[in-house]
Formats: structure tokens, sequence, C-alpha cells
């Protein structure tokens, strides 16, 4: 079977199976907070899924001669840049972060949006720059930029997010690793003075609510019980469900004791019901998808191809190490989702467009061995 088809493929299973997780993690929390309907959540989610099955299928016939043009970098670094500082000035917060905009009505996270176009604003300036020394210390610089201005809203998880995503295009585009790790080094320091004035002239940046993500290493410890709280009802979960679960929809802590069951907390709960079989199959998923784009990145002849599937692929792994490592308290909470499985309209949305560009690698990767496309 070809790459593009198995891609697509596991796209569809991902969406019929948070579809399912989601209805079934949701209804407790939309009846006894939200005071809806039961799937009022999962309605939702449909109408996320579709309007991002539109955006697939759109990005999926994209030309890639638009990114040879002179606007297409221009847009795509001003889009990125324009929304991180609209969050900045204009966000609404949630969860002591600011990390919402709301326009005509309509709310979404802008750094869902950001992670694909830090991709596709590297993978241009590659494609038409080619990789000198000059091109990869500006892109450095715009990369520092980027994860800075999300540093500051504050969002370490989306931070780390699209470091990782910047470094591993960097390597693929033969960029120095000792270059990289010097960078690396400047970046730490000037971070370190950042937090180190932001302590002094704005000491409720290290609100309690901040410092807490650090429970995680002692959960049940006196001292942390407000801050674990989540976490501790997370392990809770994960250990009721045993082998094979208490069955879909016989999840206890979903019913109140968890905050957020439908969303970042997700797989404790896929956990409690369907137990290790239910948490290997959604792994296998999500890694399936990761690997097939990064196969078709490596099957691919045209760099920009390449360099967009290498970005999608470290995208969804480095989401979903943050998520499943913060829930297992491996490492601190970052509130990052379960990429494809969570309920949230703007990580559904841009992940289903990022699918699209790798789908149009893979149609220009089948085209190429035909003769029917010609690589610049």
């Amino acid at each position: 079977m070809r790459a593009g088809r198995v891609l697509f493929v596991t796209y569809l299973l991902l969406a019929i199976w948070s579809l399912l997780l989601v209805y079934s993690t949701s209804y407790g929390v939309a009846v006894m907070r939200y005071k809806v309907e039961p799937s009022y959540f999962f309605h939702r989610q449909l109408l996320f899924y579709g309007l991002g099955f539109l955006g697939l299928l759109v990005c999926s016939r994209i030309n890639v001669q638009l990114f040879y043009l002179r606007r297409t970098l221009r847009i795509l670094a001003g889009s990125l840049l324009g929304l991180l500082l609209l969050v900045l000035l204009t966000g609404s917060a949630a969860n002591n972060a600011q990390r919402w905009l709301s326009i005509a009505g309509v709310t979404f996270q802008p750094t869902e949006m950001v992670k694909l176009l830090l991709i596709l604003v590297i993978a241009t300036v590659f494609l038409k720059k080619g990789c000198g020394v000059r091109v990869q210390y500006w892109l450095l610089g715009f990369l520092f930029l980027t994860v800075g201005l999300v540093f500051l809203q504050p969002d370490l998880g989306t931070a780390l997010i699209l470091g990782v995503i910047g470094v591993a295009l960097f390597l693929t585009s033969g960029v120095g690793l000792t270059r990289l790790v010097r960078v690396a080094i400047w970046s730490f320091g000037l971070l370190l003075l950042v937090a180190m004035l932001l302590y002094f002239f704005h000491p409720d940046f290290f609100s309690s609510a901040k410092l807490g993500r650090f429970a995680f290493l002692d959960p049940f410890n006196l001292d942390n019980l407000d801050a674990s709280y989540q976490l501790r009802n997370g392990y809770y979960a994960i250990g009721s469900g045993g082998i094979f679960g208490n069955g879909l929809g016989g999840s206890i802590q979903k019913l109140g004791y968890l905050p957020e069951p439908h969303t970042d907390f997700i797989m404790t709960v896929i956990a409690e019901e369907l137990g290790v079989f239910g948490v290997i199959w959604t792994i296998f998923l999500l890694m399936m998808l990761s690997f097939t784009a990064l196969y078709i990145a490596i099957s691919s002849h045209f760099i920009f191809d390449s360099m967009v599937c290498i970005g999608v692929s470290s995208w969804v792994s480095v989401q979903m190490f943050l998520n499943l490592g913060g829930v297992s308290g491996i490492i601190p909470l970052t509130g990052v989702p379960l990429p494809f499985i969570s309920y949230g309209g703007s990580s559904v949305v841009m992940l289903s467009c990022a699918v699209g560009f790798v789908l149009a690698a893979a149609r220009r990767n089948v085209l190429a061995k035909t003769r029917e496309v010609v690589y610049l």
C-alpha cells in the first residue's frame, strides 16, 4: 500500500477513535460542570474534524510553486509573529496563561497555527535560499524569537514543541550540530537572564500555580496535595484500569475527579476504561502516523516536502511524549493535548491541515516516479 494511503487511513482511524473517546470521557463533564447535553463535546469534536478534513483537502492540493513566491514567505512569517504578538497584547487568559484569541465570536488557540506556520517558514526559506551561513543565523534568530514569544504567554509545552521542531528541521537541512549547540548555549544564557529580570521586576510571572507543576516529583506529599490534585487522580485512573480496563464508559475518575478528562488527561481515562490494550492502540496509531510521515520525508526528492514531513512527524511525536510524560508523572505537566485524540478545535484543525501537506508530498513522490513532476 502506498505511504499516502497508509497515512490517510491512519488519520481516519485516529478521527474515529477520538470521537469515540471524547464522547465517553466528556459526557459527565458536560452534564455536571457545563450543564449542557451529554453529547455536547462529541458534536463539537465532530464539527472540528469536519473543518479539519476540509483543511486537509485544501492543503493537499496547494501548488508547491506558491512557496517560491517572495510574498509567500513574508505572509507566513508575518502571520506567525503577528498572531503571537496579538495574543500577548489582546489575548484572553485561561488557567493562568494568556493563550487564546477571540475573533468574531470564535475563540481559538493561535499557537496551534504557529506550529504549522513555523514548519512552512523554515521549509520555504531553505527551499528558496539554501542553507548558507547567513540564512542559518537568520532562521535561528527567527526560531528563538518565536519560542520566546510563546514562552512569555507563558506556554512552556508549546515552546518546547516549537524548539524541537526547529532543531529537527535544522539538522535535516545540514546545519552543523556544533553551531546548533553554540546557539543553544547562548539562548539558554539569554533565557536565564530574562528569567532573572522577570523574577525581580515581575514576580507574579512565577506564581504558585506555575511552580506547582513540579509537584509531580512528590504528588502525595501533604504540601503538594492541591497542586498535584489532577495528577493524583490520573494515577488512580491508570491504576484502576489494569490490563483490560473497566469497559468503555466505566471510568469513575472522569465523573468530577479529573478536571479535564476529555482534553489533557484523556489518556488516563483511556487507561481506566480500556486498560493497557487501549493505551497501546492509541500510541500505535499516533506512532504509525508519525513514522509514515517520516518515511514519506525520506522517500521525497524535494527539500520542501522532506522538511514539511519531518516537521509534522516531530510535532506529533514530541507533543505525544509531553502529554504522556506529564499525565504519567515522568515530566512536569505542560498542558499540551494528546494530538488527534484530545478534544479541541484549534489542535484538530491544524493537525489535519498538516496531514494534508504530508499527503501532498506523498502524491508528488508518486508522480515523480512516473516522471510527471519536475523537481526544481
